[in-house]
């Protein structure tokens, strides 16, 4: 066994404790909540971390390279409206899925949240746009969705 398996392993074990944990006092929904939001803070700070102000197919192909030593993702259409941008997408090699395989639990898990999270919020950050990723195929060696960039609704439009 090589110290990066063992390594992997131990990793694994800690955060499947930690999700155990989690969903045991949270329930599924709130917990896949708190890994969304933890997650899309880590997003922003790689969308800051590769540049602000950036229109969204700029921005994906930046994030994209940016995150592959962890994600393989593929962008496989893509159409732009007038006020929306949208990318279907393609995972290969997902790294939450690849733990979690290990590990023996489902790749149908609350930890899948933290992927949607660091997708929309480095994206969001980058381009300044309520961004929305909606994975239509989870499996456990692709995973496949469609990002959407829309305008970011103003709350306050009336101040």
């Amino acid at each position: 066994m090589t110290s990066e398996l063992t390594s992997e392993q131990g990793c694994m074990t800690l955060i499947a404790g930690l999700l155990d944990t989690l969903r045991e006092i949270n329930g599924d929904e709130v917990t896949g909540d708190l890994i969304y939001m933890n997650f899309f803070r880590r997003g922003e700070n790689f969308g800051e971390k590769i540049g602000t102000g950036k229109d969204p197919q700029t921005a994906l192909k930046q994030f994209i390279e940016y995150i592959k030593f962890c994600f393989d993702i593929e962008i496989i259409s893509e159409n732009s409206k007038e006020k929306e941008y949208t990318a279907d997408i393609r995972f290969k090699n997902c790294l939450i899925k690849d733990l979690c395989s290990n590990q023996g639990s489902s790749i149908k898990n609350p930890l899948c949240r933290s992927t949607q999270g660091l997708i929309e919020g480095a994206l969001s950050f980058m381009t300044g746009k309520q961004v929305e990723l909606d994975i239509s195929i989870m499996e456990r060696d692709i995973c496949q969705g469609t990002i959407r960039f829309k305008k970011k609704r103003d709350i306050f439009h009336f101040i």
